[in-house]
């Protein structure tokens, strides 16, 4: 059924392939983008022949433009945030603040979205036990990164607001994203094309991976047909309490109602990842385990860069400090159940996929 959408974050590298994926759907788009936004990632949604996306002006501190931006929409599919950062306030003022601002935009709205997508993080939730993937029902963990901490901030404010009444919301939360239009994994690719894998730490710990098309799959199914979140009844994001920690329960068991998680179907390592990026590039590759005092130090070295620069790098301590988790893995077997997700670019075709697109963009 069409419906009349939001997208927050339009321009960037999940958001535009959203953008994509509802159009190719027949839903009317509204893109939200700040003003004076990089609009490249937008270049196919715009070549359309008919049915091109409404883009629209806001920032997530204006709560008022938001509001128009959000009247008479269907469903905000929020993918806007801050990935890298220095501090704890960068991280809260996207991740936290903005969450409510979104909300608040939501309510103010004449003719109020009745659905709210939320995209958060598998970090979120903390990292996973190392042979247990995470599960929906499982209790967060925090304190791990900053960044993680901030988008389960996110979450608890959406959580209250469903709760409240407010808006049907359902949450999301991708593993390590990669695909075309990406910057950030393309420098693990980047480094595998060069023969040398870094494995933070001396042991591998199990990753979850997606590709950004199946991401998008994911997100729109979601938004669809997705459980929201209960206005009752035990929740993992209850203040309260979730006495679910990494037990095998019922993929579908409803403290964990409103949250999804998707991946790519498999379990891999960055090691894995970096091998199939090197037979992706037609190269091989070995990998280089680095002790905690390694990760530390290049990550020091590239944070004082950025600091110099003004622009948070790849590699910060913050992604230093997750790095050395004991695993970023989850299970997808609820999304596969309730919403009927199937997983269509494994790592190998989704690294060859990301390759070809680096290499027309002139990115390799």
């Amino acid at each position: 059924m069409s419906t009349k959408v939001v997208v927050t974050g339009a321009n960037g590298f999940i958001g535009s392939h959203l953008v994509d994926r509802l159009l190719a759907e027949g839903h009317a788009v509204r893109a939200m983008v700040r003003a004076g936004a990089n609009l490249d990632n937008l270049a196919d949604a715009f070549a359309r022949p008919f049915g091109r996306p409404e883009l629209v002006h806001a920032t997530l501190a204006d709560v008022d433009a938001m509001t128009a931006a959000f009247d008479g929409a269907d469903v905000v599919y929020h993918v806007a945030g801050l990935t890298a950062a220095f501090t704890r306030e960068e991280f809260a003022r996207a991740n936290a603040v903005g969450v409510a601002n979104v909300l608040a935009a939501i309510r103010n709205a004449p003719r109020r979205p009745r659905r709210l997508v939320y995209v958060s993080s598998l970090m979120a939730a903390g990292p996973s036990h190392p042979e247990v993937a995470r599960r929906e029902h499982h209790a967060p963990r925090v304190g791990f990164t900053l960044y993680g901490d901030s988008k389960l901030d996110g979450e608890k404010l959406v959580f209250l607001a469903a709760r409240a009444g407010d808006v049907e919301a359902v949450i999301v939360r991708p593993p390590a994203v990669y695909g075309p239009r990406d910057g950030d994994m393309l420098q693990m690719i980047r480094s595998a094309k060069f023969g040398v894998i870094a494995q933070p730490g001396l042991r591998p710990a199990w990753m979850s991976f997606i590709h950004a098309l199946d991401l998008v799959d994911g997100i729109a199914r979601a938004g669809a047909r997705g459980r929201p979140i209960p206005r009752d009844g035990e929740h993992a994001l209850d203040d309260r309490g979730c006495p679910f920690d990494h037990v095998s329960e019922d993929p579908s068991h409803p403290a964990g109602a409103g949250i999804y998680y998707f991946t790519d179907g498999q379990r891999s390592t960055v090691v894995g990842f970096g091998r199939a990026a090197a037979a992706a590039l037609g190269r091989r590759a070995l990998a280089l385990p680095m002790p905690r005092a390694a990760v530390w130090t290049v990550a020091g070295i590239n944070h004082a860069i950025g600091r110099l620069r003004g622009k948070a790098p790849v590699l910060t301590l913050d992604k230093a400090r997750g790095s050395m988790a004991p695993g970023w893995w989850c299970d997808d077997s609820k999304a596969v159940r309730e919403l009927g997700y199937a997983p269509q670019w494994p790592l190998a075709r989704g690294l060859e996929h990301t390759v070809a697109w680096a290499r027309a963009a002139g990115r390799l």
